[in-house]
């Protein structure tokens, strides 16, 4: 068995292989002291430590002292000397990005395509054995039907590289959006700013949060118990520990007192002081140095071995891909069928015949083969994957409009089955924009929030005032300018700043020993100080946190008037009613307090993750009332996703009173409803046994947390379950609300629902909030209060960290699914019919009754035309009336498969009795074609005195009978009969000119399609079929497009296109052609009036399994199938590591 680092190591040794870029060996330092290589070495050493060895560097080279002085900058000033300097030593932080595929290469890797490489090779080779074969007469016009499949080739390849140009440029825009969110704050001139990660330089103070993202390597200079995620720099699955050089250094001579050896497993015992780029900050806060930027830092060595983004298929895409295979097998098997009995006909008759002619019978063959494949390129249905794609990408763009920011695109088509949906308070439900409205101490102080100003000395005396702004300007992270931290300190600090209170000094008064940061899971934070009291020197704890955590620890008050008094139980009692009555009003309550420390007090004993000084003996400060409004439109928006079907559940971390004033007023929980639970996240773990591993049945185990650290230590993979499975399955339907939630809290409540066969939708802002998040079906992110952590966690980012915007993510969802069933429906009719006609005309009548070029016409219609524009019909509120999809639901539903049927037998009768028949009934008129065959027998006549026109092959050229016009009929274009008898090739052969019976039932054929492109826009039987259809202007004008390309190929496509060379059809023959279209309105209107359970009856749905399926391969032949090999060939490489809008997660 490999240890357990090894993972770690051939990791890490994979990021080595990329070398730093060179650097001049006689480099000018300027006024720098430090070489960029002795930099570098600082990191090289920590991504290979095996114990301390970046730290012992540091050290022997001087410390934090060498660093400072010698990158000639300040822990308190930062940088302020020329910076193009300082970028000429050290380099840039700013990435090269990888140049968009050109408009040629995306054409060319539409070229690779199979079988248009095998339709370009049969055009060219019908060129020369036409051209080669044809006589004198002939010759200038034999090239033309190669040709014209030729031109159909480029047509078709252009429009899928337009497609993949089109989709590139459109995620390009995205990672753009994502870009601009990484913002950090550094110290620069004595003053703090925020800057583009990009523009942050080696030498600069840089502020070091919760979430963040390290923008450049960097040693820590404070440090407050950070813990940073190096997963993906070094491939450790634990959390690694931080700290600065001496604290670093104190642990390690702790350490070695103790005695400890040091093996490859306790690499990380001893912190270590550096901070990898691209690595993420889990917890606590400080300040670093930067000192590697670029290509030169870790992420950035990275970034030169990993230039490509990962692609990889959608649920739905895999869905439809299946669909797909099995649609292309039986249009596989077609093609081969249809080869076969056209070669067996061919053969026998030869038998018969006993003759043999190159320039026919050759060409014969090819023209067997290209038929054949213009079947399968009919048959199989590539346009379904593409039509994900276009639909995924049109949606994404347009949920941007919506402020929702996709990250992984297989969110958008899930949220189209979310059921239920877990969703925090603040800033979600609520504005976000906290505001102190009411302190308590002995009795209630009301703040006018609104106004301008505040004064102070109405709320503490003279004496009181320093603590009284100590403790709450000192033991807070947030800042104003620019604005960062927790909203509820920001709220605090605000009202400090309308009483004229510089916080900033306030902090640089006193001098802090410890920090102890706030977290979900210690719902506290807390600070000592060595600061002054009555002019002499003390040792202070500052402390603020949830009520009714906090004053389980009090045993004094010490009002605002300056007075100490003595806590008893009637106390304690009478705070913890008031903070009920503060809850009732739906305020967030902190409680302050603080703790004179006599010196001797343990600072480390902890219980957990709470310390022990923090629970002993506290002075209670103060009750602080903070107000945040809820969002506009939340409570429409909460009622909309009731009518949908989908659950909502508010998890927050307020108290119970809180959080169910608040679940009534945005009506989560409604007046009177008896039902609705309100539990705390304790409880809840209580009642349900907690997270445990299924495999163990324990919490903590020693299963893998990942697949790849489970293969390569050969253990078993956790997978998490609930405890008490069957308790959760009582209680969950009635649960509304989580008070006083943890994140694990959520993550356990995400795994019962998932485990109950609920599509799951979680929102999340905080750094640990990112299991609950990946856990989750679709991980919403919020934009602005959220941590960079939860959002590379989320599926979805809500720029405006709205609720409302969730709503619009369910309609696109369901939307998206609905377009690719639109697609479906039209694409399976027309697949069908024409795999069905060419398969019964080609056996009955040895000849393509539509041409290849026109068959490549048609797929281009139900392929890319029809694929956008179905697939990017806007969604309705109407969509929120339907219940969700569930994870197994067929793509395919009944009354589909009713349509598709119907309209396929329509089809197929009306092309088939065209084909037999249309000579009796379809009209024809003269035109100039009459005077070209008068001529030409004329000529015939002259040049053979015995040539009699009645009784040759020439008879009826153009008629169906003799010329009467009164009567006249439409000229059978078969060019044998059903029995192999001449009919109308002698014809075609000798005047070059392509039968208008054909072109008739092309045209036909196409109109059938369009009106059953209409069709399809409904599919649950629906009368009115073209409501709404004006809101998407792509369809129309698609439909517009079409139909005028139409008219253009018949009336002037001649031989290209094999259409009849004088113009095309007359009016009448259109309007005939229009009346067969609009009969298909009339069909389907026909087949809405059918139940379908009497056409297709309800059978088991088996399209779970469909997943487990592999695609075979023959979906590679067609278009599209390049692309996604070129993505398969990178789909093992490391993941990026920037903030590029990973939009499938690997």
């Amino acid at each position: 068995m490999q240890s357990p680092n090894k993972s770690a190591l051939s990791h890490r040794d994979q990021a080595d292989d990329v070398r730093p870029l060179a650097v001049q060996e006689q480099l000018d330092l300027g006024p720098f002291k430090i070489t960029p290589q002795q930099l570098q070495q600082i990191f090289h050493l920590n991504t290979r430590r095996s114990t301390c060895e970046e730290l012992d560097y540091l050290v022997q080279q001087g410390g934090i002292d060498w660093l400072i002085d010698g990158l000639h900058t300040s822990i308190k000033d930062g940088i302020n000397d020329d910076q193009d300097q300082r970028i000429q030593v050290y380099g840039h932080n700013k990435r090269i990005v990888r140049p968009p595929q050109t408009y040629c290469e995306l054409l060319w890797n539409a070229l690779e395509d199979f079988t248009m490489r095998v339709l370009l090779i049969a055009s060219i080779a019908s060129i020369v054995i036409e051209v080669a074969t044809a006589d004198n007469e002939h010759r200038h016009l034999a090239w033309i039907e190669g040709f014209a499949i030729f031109v159909a080739v480029l047509v078709c390849t252009n429009v899928a590289a337009m497609n993949d140009y089109s989709k590139e440029k459109q995620f390009r825009k995205l990672n753009a959006a994502s870009e601009k969110s990484k913002i950090v704050a550094v110290i620069r001139n004595k003053q703090l700013i925020q800057i583009h990660e990009e523009q942050v330089l080696v030498g600069d103070i840089c502020k070091l949060i919760e979430g963040m993202e390290i923008p450049a390597d960097g040693v820590l200079l404070d440090a407050s118990d950070v813990k940073v995620d190096e997963s993906s720099m070094t491939g450790e699955t634990h959390s690694i520990t931080k700290g600065t050089i001496n604290q670093c250094l104190k642990q390690k001579w702790e350490l070695q007192d103790e005695g400890v050896q040091f093996g490859e497993q306790d690499r990380f015992k001893i912190p270590s002081p550096a901070l990898l780029s691209g690595t993420r900050v889990l917890e606590g806060e400080g300040l670093f140095l930067i000192c590697v930027v670029g290509d030169l830092s870790c992420l950035g060595r990275r970034r030169c071995n990993n230039n490509l983004i990962n692609l990889l298929e959608t649920p739905l895409q895999v869905k439809l891909t299946m669909i797909a295979e099995d649609i292309g097998k039986f249009g596989l098997i077609s093609a081969v069928l249809i080869f076969f009995v056209l070669m067996i006909r061919f053969a026998i008759e030869r038998g018969i015949a006993n003759e043999w002619d190159h320039s026919k019978h050759w060409m014969e063959i090819l023209n067997f083969i290209i038929l054949s494949i213009v079947v399968l390129t009919v048959a199989i249905p590539e346009g379904l994957p593409l039509s994900v794609t276009i639909s995924l990408a049109y949606s994404v763009q347009k949920m941007m409009d919506d402020k929702n920011l996709v990250r992984k695109m297989y969110a958008c088509e899930t949220m189209g089955g979310a059921d239920s949906i877990c969703s925090d308070k603040t800033g979600t439900l609520t504005m976000n924009k906290m505001v102190l409205t009411k302190i308590w101490n002995k009795q209630f102080y009301e703040i006018d929030y609104l106004a301008k100003e505040q004064n102070l000395s109405q709320l503490v005396s003279k004496s009181m005032e320093n603590l009284f702004l100590e403790a709450l300007c000192c033991n807070s992270s947030a800042e104003l300018t620019p604005e960062s931290g927790s909203k509820t300190e920001i709220a605090i600090l605000e009202y400090l700043q309308k009483a004229r209170i510089d916080y900033r000094r306030m902090r640089e008064q006193v001098n802090f020993i410890k920090k102890n940061p706030f977290s979900s899971a210690r719902k506290r934070m807390s600070v000592i100080v060595d600061t002054k009291h009555n002019g002499l020197p003390v040792k202070r704890l500052y402390i603020k946190g949830a009520s009714e955590i906090i004053v389980q620890s009090l045993t004094h008050m010490h009002t605002y008037d300056d007075q100490k008094l003595k806590l008893g139980v009637k106390d304690i009692q009478e705070i913890e009613r008031i903070i009920s009555q503060m809850a009732k009003q739906s305020l967030r309550i902190i409680c302050v307090a603080y703790l004179d420390l006599r010196g001797d007090e343990d600072l480390q004993k902890m219980n957990g993750k709470v310390y022990d000084i923090e629970t002993q003996d506290l002075t209670f400060l103060g009750l602080f009332g903070i107000m945040d409004n809820l969002r506009e439109g939340v409570k429409d928006a909460v009622t909309k996703c009731k009518q949908a079907g989908i659950k909502v559940r508010m998890v927050t971390g307020d108290n119970s009173e809180t959080a169910r004033a608040i679940a009534m007023n945005c009506g989560i929980i409604e007046q009177g409803d008896g039902q609705a639970i309100v539990i705390e996240g304790a409880e809840f773990m209580k009642e349900v046994g907690g997270v445990v591993c299924k495999n163990c049945t324990t919490e903590l185990c020693k299963c893998a947390k990942s697949s790849n650290e489970a293969e390569k230590n050969g253990t078993s993979l956790r997978v998490d379950t609930l405890g008490n499975t069957s308790r959760f399955r009582q209680i969950y339907p009635q649960i509304a609300v989580m008070a006083r939630s943890r994140p694990t809290d959520k993550y356990a409540m995400i795994i019962g629902l998932k485990e109950c066969e609920h599509i799951v939708a979680v929102t999340g802002d905080g750094t640990n909030d990112a299991p609950a998040l990946k856990k989750a079906d679709v991980g919403f992110a919020m934009g602005k209060a959220g941590t960079q952590v939860a959002k590379d966690a989320s599926a979805i980012i809500l720029m405006e960290d709205n609720f409302s915007d969730i709503v619009k993510a369910v309609m696109w969802g369901r939307n998206i699914f609905q377009s690719i069933r639109k697609f479906l429906q039209f694409q399976l009719t027309v697949n069908v019919v024409a795999v069905g006609f060419t398969l019964i005309s080609s056996a009955l009548l040895k000849q393509d009754v539509l041409k290849p070029i026109q068959m490549l016409w048609v797929n281009l219609i139900m392929d890319s035309f029809a694929s956008l524009a179905l697939a990017t019909e806007p969604p309705s509120e109407i969509l929120l009336k339907d219940r969700p999809y569930s994870r197994s639901e067929s793509i395919v539903t009944n009354k589909m498969i009713k349509h598709i049927i119907g309209q396929a037998i329509y089809q197929l009768a009306v092309i088939l009795v065209l084909v037999f028949l249309a000579q009796e009934f379809i009209p024809e008129y003269a035109d100039d074609y009459d005077d070209v065959i008068r001529d030409r027998i004329q000529e015939k006549i002259e040049e053979d005195s015995d040539f009699v026109f009645e009784q040759s092959s020439l008879y009826h050229p153009k008629y169906n009978t003799d010329y009467y016009p009164e009567s006249l009929k439409i000229r059978s274009g078969r060019f044998l009969t059903v029995t192999s008898e001449n009919d109308f090739e002698d014809i075609f052969n000798e005047f070059r000119v392509p039968s208008r019976h054909y072109t008739f039932i092309f045209n036909a054929f196409v109109f059938m399609q369009v009106f059953n492109f209409i069709n399809s826009r409904k599919l649950n039987d629906e009368i009115n079929v073209f409501a709404n259809m004006c809101n998407n202007l792509m369809f129309v004008l698609i439909v517009f497009f079409i139909i005028i390309l139409q008219i253009i190929l018949v009336t002037f496509g001649s031989l290209a296109f094999s259409c009849y060379s004088y113009y095309g059809l007359t009016i009448q023959q259109w309007v005939i052609s229009l009346i067969i279209g609009l009969v298909g309105l009339v069909v389907s209107f026909i087949l809405k009036l059918i139940p379908e359970q009497h056409i297709c009856p309800k059978t088991q749905n088996a399209e779970s399994k469909t997943l487990d399926k592999k695609p075979s391969g023959i979906l590679e032949l067609r278009r599209g199938s390049s692309l996604r090999k070129k993505q398969s060939m990178h789909v093992d490489q490391p993941p990026i590591q920037d903030n590029h809008i990973q939009l499938i997660e690997k």
